[in-house]
C-alpha cells in the first residue's frame, strides 16, 4: 500500500515542481512521472504488478488504443526458468558471446572451452540468465519490442502495404513464377492465408523471414534439392537434426508426405499448422509461441522455435509491418508468481571458462595427479632444492594465467598460488602447497674406503693416481668436493704432493680443505724420483730446508723424528726398485 500510495502522490505533480520547506528547507526540483490514476487502477485490476504499469503507461500516453492483457501464468518464476533451461530447449549461436551459452552439466565441457551442439552445426544451448533476460516482459515494454506479445489472430487492421512492409529488402519482395507456372506475389499471397487460416499475416510473413532469412538461400525453398525436387518448406515445419544436412532431408520430407509440391502450398500447409497447433490453443503471441507458458498440457514444450531471440527479433520485424501504430492492437502479456522486483538484466562479459589445462612443477611430481577441476596439490623437496620452476596453461585462450615462474623456498611449508582468470573476470586458484624438508648439516670431513683422512692431511694415495679417480675414491655428505692445485686451479691430470681437497656447502661456502701428501713426491710432480732425494739431500745438508706439504711428504718413514738420512735411504731403494714406500 506504501507503494501506491507514493505513485498516487505523484499524480498529483505536473511536470516539473518547485516544493519548498517541505525537506527543512531545500528546494527539491521533482520531475514525476504522471500515470493516469484511472489507467493504473484498470491494470492493477488486470493483475499488472506495479513494475509492468509504469512502461504500460508511458505506452499509453503515446498510444491510447492500446489494449493491454495480463495473462496470469500462474506459474512461479523460479520454476518456469528452470525448465525452459533444459538443455537443448532454448538455443543461442555457438559464434555468439561465450557469456550468453550454456555451462550447465551437458551443454559444455569446463576441460576443453566447447560446447555440445543441439540443432544444426552452430547452435547451443543457451545460459539460464540469458534466458531469465529475453523472458522477462519488462524489457520488452516500448513500441519496438512489445510486438512479441501481440495477439496473432487475424484482424481487418492488417493490410498489404503493412505486409509489404516486412518484405521489403528479402527475397520475397519481388514475384517469383510458382512450380505450377503460376506467378506468385508474396504479399498477396499472405494476405489471402491469413484470412482463411484466422492468423496475422504480418505474423506470417514475419516467421518465414526469421526462419528463411533475407536471402532466401536454404534448400528448403530451393525444390531443387536432391531426392526431394518440387518441394518446399516455408516454415520448416519438422526440420529437425543435429546436422545441416539432417535438418534439410527432414524437413523436405515432411513436405513430400504432405504434398507441398508449390510455394504457395507451403505457405499454406505451414500456416495451417501454426494456427491450429498454436493460435488455437492460446499460443497466439510470438513470445507464447517461443516460451509456451500458457498451454497446459505441454508446458516448457510444444515450442514452435528452439532460437532464445525468434520472438524478441521476429516481434520486431512485425512491427515494421505497422505505418500506422495508433491502431487497436491487443498485447497479451504474462505475469509470473514470484518475479523479481525489477526486471532482470543481463552483462555480455566473454568466456567464462577459468580452468587450466596444465600445471607442472619441473623435475617434481604432483599429488594428486593433474585435472583441471582439482584446485589443491601438494609436493615435497629435499632441502637442496632452493627453489622451483611452476608452469601452467589455460584451457580457453581467452583467460590469463598468473603465479607461474620460479618460486624460492624456505625450510617447511610453501605456498604457491596459480591464478586462472576468465575473460568474464571470474578467477580460479590452484593452491601448491610445497614442503622443503631441512637439510641435514654437510660433511666438513671426508670419508674415503681407499685413502686415509688425517687431522691435516690426506694419505695413501699411490704415485700416478688421476684426479678422477682419486675423486671417485673420496664421499661427502651434503657437500660437493674440488680437487685445486698450487696454482689455483682445477686438477684434472695426476694427483701430486700439495693438490688440495676442498669442500664446499649448498650455498658454495668452503667448509674445509685437506692437502694430498704421497710420501717420497717432495717436488710435487706426483712422481717419486732422483729429483725427490736432491731435495732431501739439500735439506739434510742445509742447503735448502722443506716445509709444510714438501716436509711431510719427505718423512716416508713416518716415524716423526724429522727428515733424515734414513728417509734418503729409502727414497733411493724405491727408485732403485729395491722396496717400495708405504704411502
Amino acid at each position: 500500500m506504501k507503494a501506491k500510495g507514493r505513485r498516487f502522490l505523484s499524480i498529483l505533480l505536473s511536470g516539473a515542481v518547485l516544493i519548498t520547506g517541505a525537506l527543512g528547507g531545500v528546494c527539491v526540483d521533482v520531475h514525476a512521472s504522471v500515470i493516469d490514476p484511472v489507467f493504473q487502477v484498470q491494470m492493477e485490476a488486470l493483475g499488472f504488478p506495479d513494475s509492468y504499469i509504469e512502461p504500460l503507461a508511458k505506452l499509453h500516453e503515446q498510444y491510447p488504443n492500446w489494449q493491454f492483457e495480463a495473462v496470469n501464468t500462474g506459474l512461479e518464476w523460479k520454476t518456469v526458468i528452470e525448465k525452459e533451461s533444459a538443455n537443448g530447449v532454448n538455443l543461442v549461436p555457438k559464434s555468439g558471446d561465450d557469456s550468453t551459452k550454456s555451462t550447465a552439466s551437458g551443454a559444455y565441457d569446463w576441460f576443453t572451452n566447447t560446447w555440445t551442439v543441439y540443432d544444426g552445426s552452430s547452435w547451443v544451448a543457451a545460459k539460464s540468465e540469458y534466458i531469465s533476460y529475453y523472458m522477462d516482459p519488462r524489457n520488452f515494454l516500448n513500441d519496438t519490442d512489445i510486438f512479441q506479445f501481440e495477439s496473432l489472430s487475424y484482424n481487418q487492421s492488417q493490410t498489404r502495404e503493412g505486409v509489404a512492409a516486412i518484405l521489403n529488402g528479402t527475397f520475397m519482395a519481388e514475384d517469383i513464377e510458382d512450380a505450377d507456372g503460376t506467378v506468385l506475389n508474396y504479399a498477396d499471397a499472405f494476405i489471402e492465408i491469413a484470412q482463411s487460416v484466422g492468423a496475422s499475416p504480418y505474423h506470417l510473413a514475419s516467421r518465414v523471414r526469421q526462419e528463411q532469412g533475407l536471402k532466401g538461400t536454404s534448400s528448403l525453398i530451393s525444390g531443387t534439392y536432391k531426392g526431394y525436387e518440387g518441394y518446399y518448406n516455408y516454415f520448416n515445419v519438422g526440420a529437425f537434426g543435429n546436422t545441416t544436412t539432417k535438418v534439410i532431408q527432414n524437413g523436405l520430407a515432411y513436405a513430400k508426405k504432405a504434398g507441398w509440391d508449390t510455394r504457395y502450398k507451403a505457405l499454406l500447409g505451414g500456416a495451417q499448422i501454426l494456427a491450429k497447433n498454436y493460435i488455437s490453443v492460446g499460443q497466439d503471441t510470438l513470445y507464447f509461441q517461443k516460451f509456451n507458458v500458457v498451454n497446459s498440457k505441454n508446458l516448457y514444450s510444444h515450442q514452435y522455435m528452439t532460437n532464445l531471440l525468434a520472438a524478441y527479433s521476429e516481434g520486431r520485424k512485425l512491427g515494421q509491418g505497422y505505418t500506422d501504430k495508433q491502431q487497436a492492437f491487443v498485447f497479451r502479456i504474462p505475469v509470473y508468481k514470484g518475479m523479481p522486483d525489477t526486471a532482470v538484466t543481463f552483462e555480455k562479459t566473454g568466456n567464462p571458462n577459468n580452468y587450466l589445462k596444465s600445471l607442472s612443477v619441473t623435475g617434481q611430481t604432483l599429488t594428486p595427479a593433474f585435472r583441471g577441476s582439482t584446485t589443491k596439490y601438494s609436493l615435497v623437496v629435499d632441502g637442496a632444492t632452493e627453489s622451483i620452476t611452476v608452469k601452467a596453461t589455460a584451457v580457453a585462450s581467452t583467460s590469463t594465467v598468473t603465479g607461474t615462474g620460479t618460486k624460492k623456498l624456505k625450510v617447511g611449508t610453501n605456498t604457491v598460488k596459480v591464478k586462472c582468470k576468465s575473460q568474464s573476470g571470474k578467477t580460479k586458484t590452484y593452491t601448491l602447497t610445497v614442503v622443503r624438508k631441512e637439510s641435514e648439516a654437510p660433511d666438513k670431513v671426508p670419508t674415503s674406503a681407499i685413502y686415509a683422512v688425517g687431522d691435516k692431511y690426506i694419505t695413501g694415495i699411490t704415485p700416478g693416481t688421476k684426479a678422477s679417480a682419486f675423486l671417485n675414491g673420496m664421499t661427502a655428505k651434503n657437500a660437493t668436493m674440488k680437487l685445486v692445485g698450487t696454482d689455483g686451479k682445477s686438477v684434472t691430470g695426476t694427483v701430486y704432493t700439495g693438490c688440495t681437497l676442498e669442500l664446499y656447502d649448498s650455498g658454495k661456502k668452503k667448509l674445509s680443505s685437506y692437502p694430498l701428501i704421497i710420501y717420497g713426491d717432495i717436488n710435487g710432480d706426483g712422481k717419486i724420483d732422483v729429483l725427490d732425494m736432491i731435495k732431501v739431500n739439500r735439506h739434510i745438508l742445509g742447503l735448502e730446508k722443506l716445509s709444510g706439504n714438501c716436509l711431510e711428504a719427505a718423512d716416508v718413514t713416518k716415524t716423526k723424528d724429522g727428515v733424515n738420512i734414513l728417509d734418503l735411504i729409502y727414497i733411493n731403494r724405491h727408485i732403485l726398485g729395491t722396496t717400495t714406500i708405504q704411502q
